[in-house]
């Protein structure tokens, strides 16, 4: 039976090109151009691979990568222009198992896929047990009844553990996390909020995961003011005292510039007497 492979990609032309070359190399290649096509289609049938782009309306492909892999182990290999170090980082610790970055070429994306499928399938092998492993598992006994012995006290039930997010009594909630949720709660998708916002929909996804270096510096102020604006969210807690600035008085001349201004007129009426 041949490899089936799933492409993920909202460029028709890139989409076209994938399935004429990895078609022409023997793979059954289908091609998706929406995340959420993608999804209903794994819902019914899991391919041997999944080629998956990263800049995607809607719903971006490191979201996609999240999603696929709560749900199912298929090989994930990214095929995307952002191939920078954080980008990479970014798409393996979201679960992909390789990075192809565009341009690429036919023999380089076949030799990748065939790489993945293979460590795929060794570690399928190994998680497989053999006959005499089978043979030597014995049933495990049932578990004893959580009873307390007479006189003993019951067992005391452990604490839910603290959310990472949770604000404390001297720290606000994270800011990213914060944003996500308001955001959600609006059911807007961070495409959506972009074109509200007039920022591009990568540099919100960035700040909700407080990837902050990602967004260009003199760009991330203005980011920041106008997506907390459309969510109804309070920065001051988040700008601390480095971020309270003063207001200045319009026309008030700084202290310095005052005092050379006086000096100035002083040697002029002395030069004048004298």
């Amino acid at each position: 039976m041949a490899t089936r492979i799933l492409v993920i990609d909202d460029e028709p032309a890139i989409c076209r090109l994938i399935e004429y070359q990895l078609g022409g190399a023997g793979y059954q290649v289908t091609a998706y151009q929406r995340g959420h096509d993608a999804l209903l289609a794994l819902a019914v049938e899991t391919p041997d691979l999944i080629l998956l782009d990263v800049m995607m309306p809607g719903i971006s492909g490191w979201d996609l990568c999240r999603q696929i892999r709560a749900s199912s182990p298929v090989p994930i290999i990214m095929l995307t222009a952002k191939h920078g170090d954080d980008d990479i980082v970014t798409g393996l610790t979201s679960g992909a198992d390789d990075y192809v970055g565009k341009p690429f070429s036919a023999a380089t994306l076949i030799a990748r896929i065939e790489a993945v499928l293979r460590r795929s399938r060794s570690a399928n092998d190994r998680r497989r047990p053999t006959p005499a492993a089978l043979a030597r598992v014995e049933p495990a006994p049932a578990p004893a009844a959580m009873v307390p012995a007479s006189g003993s006290a019951a067992p005391r039930a452990e604490r839910p553990p603290v959310s990472a997010t949770a604000p404390t009594a001297n720290r606000p909630p994270r800011l990213g996390p914060l944003l996500a949720e308001a955001r959600r709660q609006r059911r807007l998708s961070l495409h959506d909020a972009g074109e509200i916002c007039g920022v591009r929909w990568e540099f919100l996804q960035a700040i909700e995961r407080e990837q902050f270096s990602y967004v260009p510096h003199d760009e991330l102020r203005h980011a920041l003011r106008v997506y907390s604006a459309l969510l109804d969210v309070d920065l001051s807690p988040y700008l601390g005292r480095g971020g309270r600035r003063a207001h200045r008085v319009p026309g008030a001349l700084p202290l310095t510039v005052g005092v050379v201004a006086v000096l100035a007129m002083v040697l002029v009426v002395v030069i004048l007497i004298l």
